[in-house]
């Protein structure tokens, strides 16, 4: 953990050294400056899915266990992204991570679940990795319609909806792979359509899974749409230079905090 707290700490003095010289790339605009048109979310049943248990161990999706010390590492994170949320007011949180395989959609849903958990307020997960979908197989089930049937043929959000078995927590999955994604998520409809998620209910938390920053450039297009970033790391993977690059990337947005995962220690840092 030494050496990612160390790296991320040299990460932040090179990209705050580059906000004062000007070189950093700004990533957030005004919503108020692209024209959204209001989305209409009618109350409405979300369809029911069951899961299996089998299938989530396999997947590694152990938050709603109740004896189980890969849920407690959950809980613990829970506890203290609520805190770090609620110190500032956030709503909506994106999860990222450098590159693919550093288990954000693990993290993703797990970290769902276990606020689900917490009768204080309901969970949306929206699966936001475009071009490769993934939170519907990490929860062994296969939707029939998604948030690409809402972008591409107007189907009401509330139709593209999943109830999980866990109160509280709801998934707005995508049924297939997207392409013009960064595009997409840039488009007043969009932008509507997150104002809507994150304004339609006080107690209500979403939680975005995002394609990786070093990726594609869908996270800086959505950065705009959310109040916080957690990174996701891999411990023995993750590279000193693609952390620092993620960091500059996401110049003066707000990243609450990092996740190492695949490591033993149960810390959640403050970014």
């Amino acid at each position: 953990m030494d050496r990612l707290e160390k790296a991320l700490q040299k990460a932040r003095s090179l990209r705050e050294a580059a906000l004062q010289d000007s070189a950093a790339v700004a990533v957030r605009e005004p919503v108020a400056s692209v024209p959204a048109p209001a989305v209409e979310i009618r109350p409405k049943r979300a369809a029911d899915v069951q899961l299996s248990d089998d299938v989530l161990e396999k997947n590694r999706i152990v938050a709603r266990q109740s004896r189980s010390g890969e849920a407690d590492i959950f809980r613990l994170l829970r506890t203290k992204l609520l805190q770090a949320m609620n110190r500032s007011n956030l709503r909506t949180i994106a999860i990222t991570s450098p590159t693919y395989g550093d288990g954000k959609t693990t993290i993703a849903v797990n970290l769902a679940m276990s606020l689900a958990l917490d009768v204080k307020q309901t969970v949306l997960l929206v699966d936001l990795d475009l071009r490769k979908p993934m939170v519907h197989n990490f929860l062994g089930f296969e939707p029939k319609v998604g948030l690409g049937d809402y972008i591409q043929n107007d189907t009401p959000v509330p139709d593209c909806m999943v109830k999980l078995p866990v109160d509280r927590l709801v998934v707005l999955p995508i049924r297939e792979p997207i392409e013009n994604s960064s595009e997409l998520l840039g488009t007043p409809k969009m932008i509507a359509l997150a104002n809507e998620l994150k304004t339609r209910y006080a107690d209500r938390i979403v939680i975005y899974d995002m394609p990786p920053l070093l990726a594609q450039d869908d996270v800086i297009t959505f950065l705009p749409n959310v109040d916080g970033v957690l990174l996701v790391a891999r411990d023995g993977v993750t590279r000193t230079d693609d952390l620092k690059n993620c960091l500059h990337s996401l110049g003066d947005s707000n990243v609450i905090g990092t996740v190492l995962n695949g490591s033993n220690e149960r810390q959640f840092n403050r970014a």
